[in-house]
């Protein structure tokens, strides 16, 4: 014959099968067998276990970052060159940092911007906008300029001249550990070619 009961802890109407009233606190190992399916999405929390070792709802509006974090970086008055390397002071080992897109603007918010070649006027200069690791500060670094070329605006006449430019990227920034894992370099040698099959990184 089996025996079917609910058991209530600070609570003397228990309204499952274990119903904690209150905060509770694990030392040791959760295992949940059959976590079965959550179909309430909205106004959900994630469980965090704090440096005390206590199990807590993470609240996103009590922490001083998110799992995905958006910030907008904007260089007002850069040099007609860009910027070639502004550190974010964002650690690297506790954060990913992408450039998720950018834009130009010169004076009186004029977005009618194009680079001109140092070289010469029928070239078309390439660009550079990313954010990369520097090994000796241990913090995000970011890049934005033209290669060989400056930035220029329309001016009175219908002519074109170098301008100083306001330079927005918008950064996508994960939390290591929590959202994102990083995973080690993969070099590939191409040998000239322009197709070939990698192997696949570790840990995938």
């Amino acid at each position: 014959m089996q025996s079917v009961g609910q058991v209530g802890i600070n609570t003397t109407t228990p309204q499952s099968m274990l119903h904690v009233a209150g905060n509770g606190k694990l030392e040791g190992n959760l295992y949940l067998e059959n976590p079965g399916a959550f179909n309430i999405i909205r106004d959900s929390k994630l469980l965090v276990n704090t440096t005390g070792n206590d199990i807590l709802q993470y609240d996103i509006e009590q922490s001083k970052y998110g799992p995905i974090n958006y910030v907008q970086f904007a260089f007002m008055n850069a040099s007609t060159d860009g910027i070639r390397d502004y550190d974010t002071q964002i650690s690297t080992q506790d954060y990913l940092v992408t450039v998720q897109g950018y834009y130009f603007a010169g004076p009186n918010n004029n977005t009618n911007i194009m680079p001109h070649s140092n070289n010469n006027a029928i070239e078309i200069p390439g660009f550079q906008m990313y954010a990369y690791k520097n090994s000796e500060t241990g913090t995000w670094f970011l890049r934005g300029f033209f290669n060989n070329a400056t930035f220029r605006a329309p001016i009175s006449g219908g002519d074109y001249a170098d301008v100083p430019v306001d330079l927005y990227m918008n950064l996508i920034i994960f939390r290591n550990g929590f959202i994102s894992k990083p995973q080690n370099d993969v070099t590939i040698d191409m040998n000239q070619a322009d197709t070939i099959t990698a192997p696949l990184p570790l840990g995938f």
